[in-house]
């Protein structure tokens, strides 16, 4: 952290943006606002309130703190802004190791102490079943555990992608901007990721876009699309073109196509796939359905535990994948389409549901599907804490009951927020 000013202000690394005028609030230039930040929102924005009483989102602020923020977008209910200056500092606030944090956008968290974010993540959680999906705070504390944090925070992200210019410079679009940004070093990038970008950087290949992805517990990667160098690039290229690669979870390995979805973060993947499996093993189940499957991440690690399981996944890529990571067991039947349309067919006598949707959640006609259905456990993993409130309000208003909700921390220094949430039928 740079030393504190005479006036008593530590300065936050953050772009200055331009001042722009809002002609539907004030018809005027907004203004710097001096702020006291008092909660922390979804979305890794701290919160104040401006003197007109509109809520202020803040970016690079954390609760507790005095700053001077610059006012980015200006709406009738609420106001957007940037940290430009901490006048009265957090104790949890860190120097980002990171030279291009506030630059690229990527993560949003690098200046609060680590054990701090996840404290926050952990509050964003209980806001939002309380205030999307209307529990009390009794309940909330009954349910929510304390969030599993990373055991490295650092150099996790086995996937990136990066934008490519003409002349070899490889990069990402700087935040809020169109910009160009070079990177040289992701510091939330597993440090093959990292390799393979240094040897990729300044070739002057055919491409604007390049995605890589690399292997934690085995020693292979995937380079895409198929690269083809100009004239006159350097020696030594990295092979690509790579149409899957192969990683380890536990005992099981998994190959992985490049249009497939695989967990960015392969040491907290292996987390994840211990509190799922342990979930659905506790009550003994015969038969387990897992929805939105990818790749047969958890199919794979029960298989030899249960009698029978059906796969349910509608990327082609990932079903793919799964047909050679789950050839060895025969309990096993894979179903490719869309979650929405599969359970109106299916016969959904099950004694446990692993359902893993995207940010949107669930359908309202799937969760209206599943209280009618015999389906005993339910073990829901989400990644936005918001349709996870919805959708437990329905479902806690339907048939079922919350038994815990267990946050472990995906994406250390990033405003993302995973949970395992695990319900069961009301007798």
């Amino acid at each position: 952290m740079e030393p504190i000013l005479p006036t008593s202000a530590i300065p936050i690394p953050v772009p200055k943006k331009k001042k722009r005028r809002d002609n539907r609030i004030h018809n005027r230039p907004l203004e710097p606002i001096e702020l006291e930040l008092t909660d922390f929102a979804a979305g890794g924005k701290a919160i104040g309130h401006h003197s007109d009483g509109r809520v202020v989102f803040v970016e690079y602020g954390i609760p507790g703190e005095h700053v001077v923020a610059e006012i980015t977008n200006s709406e009738e209910k609420f106001i957007e802004a940037t940290a430009v200056l901490v006048k009265k500092s957090s104790p949890d606030r860190v120097e980002s190791p990171c030279i291009y944090f506030g630059q690229c956008g990527g993560c949003q968290l690098q200046h609060i102490n680590y054990d701090k974010q996840l404290q926050l993540k952990t509050d964003v959680i209980a806001n939002q079943l309380i205030h999307i999906g209307n529990f009390s705070k009794a309940e909330i504390d009954n349910w929510l555990n304390k969030m599993i944090g990373a055991a490295n925070s650092w150099n996790y992200r086995n996937h990136m992608r990066f934008t490519v210019r003409r002349d070899g410079q490889i990069g990402f679009m700087q935040r809020g901007t169109h910009r160009f940004l070079r990177i040289d070093e992701c510091k939330i990038a597993s440090p093959k990721a990292n390799e393979l970008l240094d040897l990729l950087q300044d070739r002057t290949m055919q491409t604007h876009q390049i995605s890589i992805r690399v292997a934690e517990n085995k020693d292979d990667f995937l380079i895409q699309p198929h690269l083809k160098w100009r004239p006159r690039t350097k020696s030594n290229r990295p092979s690509s073109g790579q149409r899957s690669y192969y990683e380890q979870i536990g005992e099981h390995d998994y190959r992985v196509s490049a249009g497939a979805f695989f967990q960015v973060n392969t040491k907290q993947a292996e987390v994840l796939v211990r509190l799922v499996t342990e979930r659905v093993l506790e009550i003994q189940p015969s038969k387990v359905i897992d929805a939105y499957s990818g790749v047969g991440t958890f199919a794979a690690q029960l298989a030899p535990e249960v009698e029978e399981i059906v796969t349910i996944e509608f990327s082609s890529a990932a079903d793919g994948d799964a047909s050679i990571n789950l050839q060895d067991y025969e309990n096993i039947t894979r179903i490719e389409g869309t979650v929405e349309s599969v359970f109106q067919n299916l016969d959904l006598t099950a004694d446990v549901l692993i359902i893993d949707p995207p940010r949107s959640g669930l359908d309202k006609e799937s969760i209206t599907t599943l209280i009618n259905s015999p389906i005993e456990r339910i073990v829901y993993i989400s990644c936005d804490p918001g349709t996870l409130a919805r959708d437990l309000r329905l479902l806690v208003d339907g048939s079922f009951e919350i038994i815990d909700i267990q946050p472990l921390d995906m994406f250390p220094h990033t405003q993302h927020i995973e949970c395992v949430t695990t319900l069961e039928k009301r007798s």
